[in-house]
């Protein structure tokens, strides 16, 4: 076989006028050089022609066969979008336990512009129970959230706006809260809120319950009645309540009680130690040798609630704090209380007849004012008598001050302590 020809392709005569134009000019500028530029005669001066002509014919073509330039297009603009006010959310709900049931709860949230941040699985006998926080939309509603998980097979839904100090994971938040009940800096009723979320818990004695409530043994005496509106408690979350039982009732056992000497205004040393249930039998020996006068500006009554009864209450570590100034010869001269329900603390007095105004209401006073801040309350009040004088002084130099008369006779202090934002539903017994 022969190879075909080869053609040129159609569009080279440009290249052929440049050629033959440059093959003219060649020779007209050799002709030139041999008869010399004087003697310029019709034969170069016609070959010089037919090649600048040639040449301007080469341009010509190339120009009218030259492709349009067409300019890039423009990149479109890139248009940011408009910043959104996002909302932390906890949200629960009890499912099936079924292939894709995460996919389809997570496609419901995202169609409303959600983001998971954190999710728990609470495996149960018939499914699971997951535990959500989310950012979404500030103009999310409650409502939204709760259909858009019904839709994707959710039930027993639970939807509350949560705090942001909520977003560590849970072993990091209970290994914190441990340290901090170690340390005194939080006690065990806020320890379980925060790790449990949004829980009502109350205290008793040990008596029944109705509901599907969790009941602890609270340590030092009575239990603790924890209950969550919308929904049961998972075995998971009894194992981590009841291991930080565990811990506070182990706190109580291995640390000794706290106690702390310190001076008087008057000079007097006097032990500052907390007291407990264990207490019982000695501040019961402290009221007795008080006055009635000196109980009933303490308790706005003969005194507490009769019996031992009365007075574990107010040694009970979950209902609040209690302290005890004991003199060099080792009796009771002063006891305070400090009982708190949620951000908000009441701090009470009683010192015995005979160690009044030497300065043991105000040591009292500042332990409690300091404990108060341990367990960031955000308020501190009081109640007294009009005409109890020294226990105003009292209260005026451990900076509450005087705010109302809620009622007849009655005089009501307050002193601010600090911002907080700890969300306690906590409900002392009546």
């Amino acid at each position: 076989m022969t190879p075909r020809p080869h053609r040129k392709p159609r569009g080279s005569w440009t290249r052929e006028l440049v050629e033959l134009a440059a093959l003219f000019l060649a020779a007209g500028a050799v002709s030139l050089a041999a008869t010399g530029a004087r003697a310029l005669t019709t034969g170069p001066s016609a070959l010089l022609s037919i090649g600048a002509v040639l040449l301007l014919a080469a341009a010509v073509r190339w120009f009218m066969k030259r492709p349009p330039q067409t300019l890039p297009p423009a990149p479109e603009p890139i248009l940011e979008e408009p910043h959104v006010q996002q909302a932390l959310w906890r949200l629960r709900a009890s499912v099936t336990d079924a292939p894709g049931r995460l996919a389809r709860l997570a496609g419901g949230l995202a169609a409303l512009g959600g983001d998971i941040r954190t999710m728990q699985v609470h495996p149960v006998e018939d499914g699971a129970v997951d535990e959500v926080l989310l950012h979404v939309p500030d103009r999310t509603t409650r409502w939204e959230l709760i259909e858009a998980v019904e839709a994707a097979g959710g039930r027993d839904v639970v939807v509350a706006r949560a705090d942001v100090r909520e977003l560590d994971d849970v072993p990091t938040r209970t290994a914190n809260l441990a340290t901090d009940l170690v340390n005194g800096r939080t006690d065990l009723v806020r320890a379980l809120s925060a790790l449990l979320g949004r829980v009502e818990i109350r205290w008793q004695e040990e008596g029944p319950c109705a509901g599907e409530a969790m009941r602890l043994a609270a340590p030092g005496g009575g239990e603790l009645v924890l209950e969550r509106s919308g929904g049961s408690f998972t075995p998971a979350e009894f194992a981590r309540a009841s291991a930080m039982v565990e811990l506070a009732a182990a706190c109580r056992t291995r640390m000794r009680p706290t106690q702390e000497a310190m001076r008087t205004s008057s000079g007097v040393e006097l032990t500052i130690r907390s007291a407990d249930r264990a207490d019982v039998d000695l501040v019961a020996e402290f009221h007795e040798r008080c006055s009635s006068a000196a109980r009933y500006r303490r308790y706005f009554s003969p005194g507490p609630a009769p019996g031992a009864r009365g007075l574990q209450r107010l040694l009970t570590p979950v209902l609040g704090r209690a302290l005890l100034a004991v003199a060099p010869d080792g009796d009771v001269v002063g006891m305070g209380n400090l009982m708190y329900d949620g951000d908000t603390g009441e701090l009470a007095l009683l010192v015995r007849d005979d160690w009044q105004r030497r300065g043991v209401g105000a040591v009292l006073a500042g332990k409690l004012v300091e404990q108060a801040r341990q367990l960031e309350l955000r308020t501190l009040t009081a109640h007294t008598h009009v005409d109890n004088t020294a226990i105003a002084r009292t209260l005026r130099r451990a900076g509450l001050k005087l705010v109302g008369a809620p009622e007849p006779g009655e005089w009501r202090w307050s002193r601010e302590l600090q911002r907080s934002q700890r969300f306690v539903d906590y409900h002392p017994p009546s």
